[in-house]
């Protein structure tokens, strides 16, 4: 399925008083990285991959809204909406849709075997009401169209590196030590799993299952 697409992001700016490293420098290295190990994996996805490094996210989502406006020929054959703007936290934890809760079990097991003391765990989605209006990252552009945009969850520094978002958070203390390598390895392949397995399910995730038809 050329045609039908799962899309990986990240957004390349941030607020200039730091190098961002955090935010979204957590975001588009776990990406780049991802991307790198699809390509030299000989993986060969039954959809087509798309990773974006959005620009302009920080003033307003200017770069994912223009996406959008560029290609509305591609938006009913987005399956979904990867994107990594929460910290460089590792991934514990994704909500399915019904129908496919089997199917991401199997896709997250090499995931769980990788890293065990993290733990990966797959529950099912209820239906949500599609969101009205644009939130805070870039996935929010493509879910006000209602097109599926699942995120993975993060555990909350779960070795003790004594991370806090809050610290950071748009401040001159996002540099880049404050990104965790160990956390960003197990996203960097949470991604590339996830997106692959994605692109290799047999459907696109039903839009019916994410979102409450009205």
């Amino acid at each position: 399925y050329p045609d039908e697409y799962v899309i990986l992001g990240a957004h390349l700016d941030a607020y200039d008083v730091a190098t961002g490293g955090v935010d979204c420098g957590s975001g588009v290295s776990a990406v780049m990285e991802a991307a790198r190990m699809l390509s030299v994996s000989g993986a060969k996805p039954e959809r087509s991959i798309i990773f974006i490094l959005f620009a302009a996210e920080e003033f307003g989502l200017l770069g994912s809204l223009k996406w959008i406006e560029d290609h509305p020929e591609k938006l009913d054959k987005i399956s979904n909406v990867f994107n990594r703007d929460g910290g460089p936290m590792p991934y514990t934890d994704f909500y399915a849709p019904a129908s496919l809760v089997k199917e991401y079990e199997k896709i997250s097991e090499p995931l769980r075997e990788l890293y065990p003391q993290y733990g990966f765990e797959v529950n099912e989605l209820k239906p949500r009401n599609r969101p009205t209006q644009l939130g805070g990252n870039d996935a929010s552009s493509f879910a006000v169209k209602g097109i599926p945009a699942l995120q993975m969850h993060e555990w909350k520094d779960p070795m003790g590196y004594g991370f806090d978002y809050n610290e950071i958070w748009h401040t001159e203390r996002d540099i880049y030590n404050k990104s965790i390598a160990e956390y960003q390895e197990q996203a960097a392949g949470a991604m590339a799993l996830m997106v692959l397995g994605t692109a290799n399910l047999k459907t696109q995730l039903p839009r019916e299952e994410v979102y409450i038809v009205e």
